[in-house]
């Protein structure tokens, strides 16, 4: 809470019925510092207060209510109150707003939206949550290519109130296609007379209802946009893409990529992790840690297999958890890497440049960790007193080394050629966890360390 100190006076202004007062102050602050305000009171004093707050004043406090107290506005709220905000709200926050209401309170409120609001509802709920048609927002500004410069500002005058941003309009023609859009500082700086067929640009960046939302903030990153124009298959304008929502979406992906890369599954519906319940926690989280220790079986099998080998060979078996540890790191910083390019877009070529790349980079690193490795081997060899002839623990040392670069760079190409090979096959790549490509490098890293310590020695 920004304003701790300003929640008693409002309660006190309140029990004196100066709800008035409170309203002033309110409507004096940042929308966010008036939410943050609200959000200490009851559902019944925020009503009361809402019900009072100027139209666009109250639409916007209302967007910054914590989740919990939104839902308990809307279903405890009078009638009137409720269907004003909602009403007054722009298309995709009231579509994501009810989305997150439970299905009981979003039946109640269902009757109070106008038959447009229940249409553009129904016809998002055709796309799927991760597509543009679901969240673009139909609150934008639209101009006839034969106004004139100024009366194309008289209208955005008129319009302006209920659209979400006028800094771009969009001029279409009478069938609804979009033929050019204008910059705000386009139509200030023009002549009075002039036609927007003149002054428009025509070489219009847009995307569709069905593409990826990633593939949108992707463009309005690029094209450094405020507003991306949606278009149908017959370049009819059907809604805009704002740079907030570009803004939400690049946090939603950077956290659900993270949390995939972590071996976490599932959603975390918007809660914190403190604010998130354990068991949920658990939930999530205990799915690919159970499914990757069974997998150990496997490695556990490998190792098995050179049991008679390793028979009395102690410094062997001691040293061979160091070789698959950083090898299953190595292929995790490989992954993660190229997740991130793959995933952003900075890479779009074949495998080969990415395996060229990482082969050199992981031949480096194999020769300063062999040396590592080499003098690890060598130390514990003499300091265990086990130090035998000179020239026996210095092969030892050499041999553990060799099989730190060869397991270095097979965790490194398998680090970069797992995640391409999965995008290719149009999965995401970050759900090849870091958790998944360590196990896997693990083992590879176990058969080659054992295969080469046994065959050399």
């Amino acid at each position: 809470m920004r304003n701790p100190l300003l929640v008693p006076e409002v309660r006190e202004l309140l029990e004196e019925g100066r709800p008035q007062d409170v309203v002033e102050v309110l409507s004096e602050m940042h929308p966010s510092d008036a939410a943050a305000t609200l959000n200490a009171l009851s559902a019944a004093e925020v009503a009361l207060l809402m019900g009072k707050l100027p139209v666009e004043s109250e639409r916007d406090v209302f967007g910054y209510l914590d989740a919990d107290v939104q839902e308990e506005f809307v279903d405890g709220g009078g009638r009137e109150t409720v269907k004003n905000v909602l009403l007054s709200m722009f298309s995709d926050d009231r579509a994501e707003f009810l989305d997150r209401l439970e299905e009981r309170v979003r039946q109640k409120v269902w009757p109070l939206l106008s038959n447009a609001a229940r249409e553009d509802l129904l016809r998002r709920s055709t796309f799927r949550e991760d597509q543009v048609g679901s969240f673009l927002s139909t609150d934008y500004a639209v101009l006839s290519p034969q106004l004139t410069a100024r009366q194309a500002i008289a209208e955005l005058r008129r319009q302006a109130p209920s659209k979400e941003t006028i800094y771009y309009s969009y001029v279409v023609d009478r069938l609804g296609k979009l033929v050019g859009f204008l910059s705000l500082r386009d139509l200030i700086l023009a002549r009075d007379d002039e036609h927007l067929s003149q002054l428009m640009r025509t070489e219009i960046v847009s995307t569709t209802p069905e593409a990826d939302q990633e593939d949108a903030a992707r463009i309005i990153r690029d094209y450094d946009l405020l507003a991306l124009p949606v278009v149908d298959s017959d370049q009819r304008l059907i809604g805009i893409v704002t740079h907030d929502d570009a803004v939400d979406i690049v946090e939603e992906e950077a956290e659900e990529d993270f949390a995939k890369m972590a071996g976490v599954t599932g959603e975390s519906e918007g809660e914190s992790y403190i604010d998130e319940p354990v068991w949920k926690q658990v939930r999530r989280r205990a799915p690919v840690i159970c499914a990757l220790a069974l997998f150990w079986l496997v490695t556990a099998a490998v190792i098995r297999g050179f049991e008679k080998e390793l028979e009395g060979q102690t410094l062997l078996l001691v040293l061979m958890p160091m070789v698959m540890a950083i090898g299953g790191m190595v292929g995790s910083q490989a992954s993660t890497l190229i997740v991130r390019a793959v995933s952003t877009g900075g890479f779009r070529g074949s495998l080969w440049p990415l395996l060229w790349k990482e082969l050199r980079v992981s031949l480096l690193l194999s020769l300063a960790l062999a040396g590592i490795a080499y003098a690890n081997a060598w130390t514990l060899h003499v300091f265990t007193g086990d130090a035998g002839a000179i020239r026996a623990t210095e092969n030892l040392a050499f041999v553990i080394a060799i099989a730190m670069s060869a397991d270095v760079v097979v965790a490194a190409l398998l680090g970069a050629a797992i995640p391409y090979l999965v995008k290719v096959l149009r999965i995401d790549p970050a759900l090849i966890s870091t958790p998944a490509v360590t196990a896997l490098t693990d083992l590879t890293g176990a058969a080659l360390y054992l295969a080469v310590v046994t065959t050399m020695l």
